[in-house]
């Protein structure tokens, strides 16, 4: 029953069929008039998105208070301390053992 149903969409085509075939379509594009403006709203609909939510974020951050900033900044503050020992012991490790390595 399939096989009879799907005989006619795989039979061997003719080249001459081929081309009549092709020749009998409408090849005339459709317009639409829509269709350029969806294309441009389409294309500016993520930085519109991104552009309110932005100012959302904006309007909504307000400026650290005093103590707000000083907890900050004394955070960042002992990050740069840590890191910068971190630094200094490595350094202190590296130069003898570059020593011992190099042989000079």
């Amino acid at each position: 029953m399939i096989s009879s149903m799907l005989s006619p969409l795989f039979a061997p085509v003719a080249p001459a069929d081929f081309l009549i075939a092709a020749a009998s379509i409408n090849f005339q594009p459709t317009v639409n008039k829509f269709n350029a403006m969806d294309k441009v709203v389409k294309f500016c609909e993520p930085g519109r998105a991104f552009a309110k939510d932005s100012i959302r974020l904006v309007k909504r951050c307000t400026k650290p208070d005093r103590k707000e900033f000083q907890k900050i900044a004394i955070a960042t503050a002992i990050g740069f301390c840590i890191m910068g020992f971190i630094g200094f012991f490595v350094k202190l490790i590296h130069i003898p053992i570059n020593n011992i390595i190099v042989g000079s």
